[in-house]
């Protein structure tokens, strides 16, 4: 199978939405990612979903 290589705008576009999702992920751990409904459930799904992580290793 022939493989082509990814052209440097995807690289780079690779490259935000990494950084955006470390900075995310930052922004719930200290509760900074807002107060709204879906807000709260991220916090707790991930939260949750951290713990259950934990337990399991």
């Amino acid at each position: 199978m022939k493989h082509n290589p990814l052209h440097q705008w995807q690289k780079e576009h690779n490259k935000r939405v990494k950084d955006f999702h470390k900075k995310h992920v930052l922004e719930i751990e200290n509760g900074e990612n807002g107060n709204g409904l879906l807000a709260k459930w991220e916090r707790f799904v991930y939260k949750k979903g951290k713990a259950l992580f934990k337990a399991v290793k």
